[in-house]
């Protein structure tokens, strides 16, 4: 692929998502560094070859979380449209990086504490290559809540429950064997935008994993 059939993409890209300009960053930051990955001149030893792929595999990792977390924060105006976004984002790098064989999974679990309505939505994007049997389980000191359901791959599960704004909470998401923990640190005059990741990116030798969370105000 060429770098001018890159930005044509990208171009094709923004015009569909009106508005978003951070995903043709995204788009030209994935790309490039796949254009470098699989077309600089290697050294001819494959020991070599291996530490500069590596390398590469390891400088698209960090951008993918930088440009997944810009996702985030460009999007805090417009709460509704920030699980819809980064579900773009992360179906639009898969595309790209598995064409050229790089394994890619997603999970993304999204949540608005609303001061208004005392309510907590949540949405779980699965992007694992397999459904998932989910248990979301939301809890602090005086109270807990439960809802579970299954979770097709490509699919998303939004629940909710009710909070008490300026409470302190553990949402507990618990899915095949495993088990992400997020605290959400609700406020009583704002409401509260908390993103948890789990994103892997798995080249021929090395594997990429990040789990983390952002919170932001969104009010």
């Amino acid at each position: 692929m060429t770098e001018n059939k890159i930005l044509r993409e990208a171009r094709i890209f923004r015009k569909g998502r009106k508005g978003q300009m951070f995903l043709l960053g995204a788009l030209v930051i994935v790309s490039i560094l796949i254009i470098l990955r699989y077309n600089i001149a290697y050294p001819s030893a494959v020991e070599e070859k291996k530490v500069l792929e590596n390398r590469f595999e390891s400088e698209m990792f960090i951008n993918m979380i930088e440009e997944f977390n810009n996702t985030l924060r460009f999007s805090y105006k417009e709460p509704l449209n920030i699980t819809p976004n980064i579900f773009d984002f992360a179906n639009f790098t898969e595309k790209k990086i598995v064409e050229h064989s790089i394994y890619f999974k997603f999970l993304f679990v999204g949540s608005v504490a609303n001061k208004t309505t005392n309510s907590l939505n949540v949405s779980v994007i699965n992007m694992l290559d397999k459904k998932i049997g989910a248990n979301l389980t939301l809890s602090n000191l005086s109270s807990s809540q439960s809802d579970s359901s299954e979770v097709q791959n490509y699919g998303v599960w939004q629940p909710g429950f009710s909070i008490t704004p300026g409470s302190e909470y553990t949402l507990n998401l618990t899915y095949n064997g495993f088990k992400e923990s997020i605290q959400i640190k609700t406020k009583k005059n704002k409401d509260v935008y908390v993103g948890f990741f789990y994103i892997l990116l798995q080249g021929d030798d090395t594997t990429h994993i990040a789990r983390y969370q952002r919170s932001m105000n969104i009010q």
